[in-house]
């Protein structure tokens, strides 16, 4: 199982937190090309992820259907992800999905559940991958963050854009040592954050 630190940035541009990260003593150091990151969070009739995330319970699971690239239309090479957090720690497993068009909807999943889950929501954003000279902790920055309304089935033609630049801290367990030396050095304050919890606040407040 892995940490993630997360670290939400309003007082800042992209390229300042960039910097940052980049100068750590860590020596992070680009690890993959920036690509745009896309989800649909799936969820039951009572938001059951959604509302423990709000209380903080410990351990929670989340759902959601992953995909790179431009298209809101035809999706190819689609991910299942189910995110198990116990606690600080958490892990994914994932499941490979047939390519969907979104125009029809967002695929089924209930295949793999004993109680059905609905897909409300779509979180869009670009992110940049780096990671320690030494391997052992990786870096994300992701900015012009999206959310889509996906609650009657067809994904809305207006989004609702954050501002905010979410910086994570990624480690295995185990390297805890290592990885509080650099993140004493990063600028910002440790915050919680959940791109799904952000996007459901748009819709249900």
């Amino acid at each position: 199982m892995r940490y993630e630190r997360k670290y939400r940035i309003e007082s800042s541009s992209f390229n300042r937190v960039l910097h940052e990260v980049m100068c750590n003593p860590a020596g992070f150091k680009t690890a993959y090309p920036d690509r745009i990151v896309n989800s649909i969070y799936y969820d039951d009739v009572n938001f059951t992820s959604y509302n423990d995330n709000l209380l903080g319970i410990g351990a929670r699971v989340k759902y959601r259907v992953r995909w790179y690239g431009n298209s809101l239309e035809e999706i190819k090479k689609p991910i299942l992800e189910k995110k198990i957090k116990q606690s600080l720690l958490g892990r994914k497993e994932n499941s490979p999905l047939k390519n969907f068009n979104l125009k029809e909807g967002a695929p089924d999943i209930s295949f793999v559940l004993t109680n059905h889950l609905f897909p409300y929501i779509i979180v869009r954003y670009q992110r940049s991958y780096l990671v320690s000279n030494d391997g052992k902790i990786r870096a994300t920055v992701d900015r012009d963050l999206q959310y889509l309304n996906l609650m009657n089935k067809k994904v809305s033609q207006v989004s609702n854009k954050d501002a905010g630049i979410i910086l994570e801290i990624k480690y295995d367990q185990g390297n805890e040592e290592i990885a509080d030396l650099s993140t004493q050095m990063i600028p910002y304050r440790l915050t919680k954050n959940s791109k799904y919890v952000s996007a459901m606040k748009y819709y249900l407040h």
